[in-house]
């Protein structure tokens, strides 16, 4: 399967640590996943990639983009393919307008429920994949249950994370359904789908691990955050979990952090 990592961020950071220099960084993941990588980020709230069909561990673009980019908002990926031939279009992330998309799974029997997949997915957007896998697939149609609740197409508007939320949901579930009427097991969709203001981080069949607190942090000399909450003692998701039934609400964090593997050991 391919690995994911996800980052959101109060400031603008760098995540060259967690992608190459981290004990467990992707770019060390890479050993296994060979068939391309690519960056997402964002600069003055649009979306870019870069995306190589190279393995990163023998791509140098992928330690020099890593090195020199400072964003709110990463998504990374890199790929073992399952669905699709090795070449830069059926990298990961996708993206379209401000959304960006990476998966981490399978949809089993693609072939068999791509015609239902495109049958469901928007006019506007069926045409639009590149590639030949399941993955950018699943990206429009997820895309369009966010449309039929009545949020951009593009990413560029506000996003009601509720209501987001629910389309997601429904969309997946619909995607389980169309599996199951087909006799497929039901597909693994691990993915990050982000327009770098609202983050979602989706968990399905595969492990995939959220990091709100830092035990120590090489950046804390230099992080323009004063409130550095990621770095006191009780993390906020686990004092929110603690309290449990009491209606407080969940502190605000400087960041989070989304991977298919625990990246090093600064984290909890």
């Amino acid at each position: 399967m391919c690995r994911l990592f996800g980052f959101r961020s109060l400031a603008p950071s760098r995540a060259h640590r967690s992608l190459v220099l981290a004990e467990n960084a992707l770019h060390a993941q890479a050993d296994v996943h060979t068939d391309g990588w690519g960056i997402g980020y964002y600069l003055r709230g649009e979306a870019y990639v870069v995306r190589s069909d190279k393995p990163c561990r023998d791509d140098e673009s992928f330690t020099l983009i890593s090195e020199r980019l400072a964003s709110q908002t990463f998504v990374a990926h890199v790929r073992k393919a399952t669905v699709g031939q090795s070449n830069p279009l059926n990298s990961h992330p996708f993206r379209h307008g401000c959304w960006l998309f990476a998966h981490n799974g399978t949809v089993f029997g693609f072939d068999r429920l791509v015609d239902r997949i495109l049958a469901e997915t928007a006019p506007e957007l069926r045409g639009l994949a590149l590639g030949t896998t399941d993955s950018e697939r699943l990206f429009y149609f997820l895309l369009t249950g966010l449309i039929g609740g009545g949020l951009c197409e593009h990413g560029r508007a506000a996003v009601d994370e509720a209501v987001a939320s629910r389309a997601l949901r429904s969309q997946v579930a619909r995607l389980c359904q169309i599996a199951a009427e087909l006799g497929e097991p039901p597909p693994l969709l691990n993915f990050i789908l982000t327009n770098g203001a609202v983050f979602f981080a989706h968990r399905s069949g595969l492990e995939l691990f959220l990091a709100t607190q830092k035990l120590s942090c090489a950046d804390a000399a230099t992080c323009p955050v004063v409130d550095k909450v990621c770095l006191q003692s009780l993390s906020p998701l686990s004092a929110h979990l603690a309290q449990a039934g009491s209606g407080a609400p969940l502190r605000q964090v400087n960041h989070a952090l989304v991977s298919s593997e625990p990246v090093g050991d600064e984290h909890l």
